[in-house]
């Protein structure tokens, strides 16, 4: 597996409407069996394309949305909060460490994120603590031969096993994507 980072100039790739068509998310929400009001964290959120979606997915839930660059998160404020109710806060993160407390969400979900990770065990680790006793992890990357990056599904699943994620399980919702889904406990 080779890392590979997204380039910000082509931050207009990222908000193309067809990358929501690539994944059911209402299977998706059906399969976590959230709670109401959950707090939701996008991991590598880009332009926050899904953090808006599910929003407006899960009415009452609320979202914050992390990324690396700076020009995301510069973006996402000007393109994306006002358009949400003060229900997106976004912010800059370290790529292994999320500027949260523990124990604070009941999904953290990265999209098309694990392939550019330099030790996607870590990331997860840190998911782990902030995830909430009954939290969940969703992770949807390339499945090998879709995409010219991509991870091997083993690998994800590794990487979660090292986070100490149980239940951990693909749930088929893309012919592009492989979708996994974790547990904290």
């Amino acid at each position: 597996m080779s890392i590979h980072k997204f380039d910000v100039k082509k931050l207009e790739k990222l908000n193309n409407p067809e990358r929501l068509n690539m994944l059911d998310l209402n299977k998706i929400i059906t399969e976590l069996d959230l709670p109401t009001k959950s707090t939701l964290v996008d991991i590598g959120a880009g332009t926050g394309i899904f953090s808006e979606k599910l929003l407006n997915l899960i009415p009452d839930s609320s979202c914050y949305a992390f990324d690396i660059s700076e020009e995301m998160i510069e973006w996402m404020k000007l393109n994306r909060i006002n358009n949400l109710e003060s229900r997106l806060n976004v912010g800059l993160m370290d790529e292994n460490k999320i500027p949260l407390k523990d124990d604070k969400a009941d999904l953290a979900f990265m999209i098309t994120l694990h392939h550019e990770l330099e030790n996607g065990g870590e990331l997860l680790k840190d998911v782990n603590r902030i995830l909430k006793d009954s939290g969940k992890v969703l992770i949807c990357d390339w499945k090998e031969g879709k995409h010219h990056h991509f991870v091997k599904k083993e690998c994800i699943i590794n990487d979660l096993k090292h986070a100490n994620f149980k239940d951990i399980k693909e749930i088929e919702s893309s012919e592009k994507l492989v979708c996994i889904i974790a547990s904290k406990q």
